[in-house]
């Protein structure tokens, strides 16, 4: 889900127009979320982890084959460059979503405990 969630995004995005979009941005917090609530709070450190890695590994993958042609060379490290500076709001978003459901989930708990 974590993966899928933004790959979809991404393959939306590529098809409506160039470059990642808010298709992209949405589906990837929506799966660093349901990443984060689904696992259990020893799997909290991977999807933190993971995310700016998945965010980052799917805009690469995505933006490289649908524009193999305009990534030769040396044209390579400065899209790559690009990937990383445009997608680092997305993968700040997507932290923020999962600390959000962590935090939502150790809160719930602890009623759960008390009350």
């Amino acid at each position: 889900m974590a993966v899928g969630l933004p790959l979809v995004g991404a393959v939306v995005d590529e098809l409506s127009g160039p470059g990642m979009g808010v298709a992209f941005a949405v589906c990837a917090v929506l799966g660093t979320g349901l990443a984060a609530g689904l696992s259990t709070r020893r799997g909290w450190w991977w999807v933190l982890a993971a995310s700016p890695l998945v965010v980052l590994g799917v805009t690469a993958a995505v933006e490289f084959s649908a524009n193999s042609e305009k990534y030769r060379g040396n044209a390579l490290a400065t899209g790559s460059a690009k990937w990383v500076v445009h997608g680092f709001p997305v993968m700040a978003q997507a932290a923020v979503a999962a600390l959000l459901v962590m935090v939502a989930r150790v809160v719930m708990d602890r009623r759960r405990q008390h009350g």
